[in-house]
């Protein structure tokens, strides 16, 4: 049940962070800036759920699917934040590079952890 509520609240907090890092900093940052900060962005999510993983023990079930699922939904800071046909076409390698990115670094870092364990 705790890791439930977490990750839930977890989910809602770490959304409105990327949106408001992707808005205020992501898309408006030199590119090098950026693909450092969604390269951060990626592995804190990673350590985070894998921390809270570690803490709370929860069942294989909410590992998988709760935890690694709501992780990766949060790991890419700009989803849901535009809708990608009105975005004009110099800016899609950027918003393509917000949205992929972090998640290689979500997953690499929670395989990672995991498999330390």
């Amino acid at each position: 049940m705790k890791f439930t509520l977490i990750a839930f609240v977890g989910m809602f907090v770490g959304r409105k962070i990327g949106w408001g890092l992707s808005k205020g900093f992501f898309y408006i940052a030199p590119t090098v800036l950026s693909v450092v900060g969604v390269a951060v962005w990626g592995i804190a999510v990673g350590y985070g759920m894998s921390y809270l993983i570690g803490a709370t023990h929860p069942n294989l079930i909410l590992r998988w699917v709760l935890g690694f699922g709501l992780g990766a939904y949060v790991a890419i800071p700009n989803f849901g934040l535009f809708q990608e046909s009105t975005l004009p076409d110099e800016v899609m390698p950027r918003h393509f590079m917000i949205s992929s990115l972090p998640l290689v670094g979500y997953i690499v870092t929670v395989v990672a952890t995991y498999s330390m364990r």
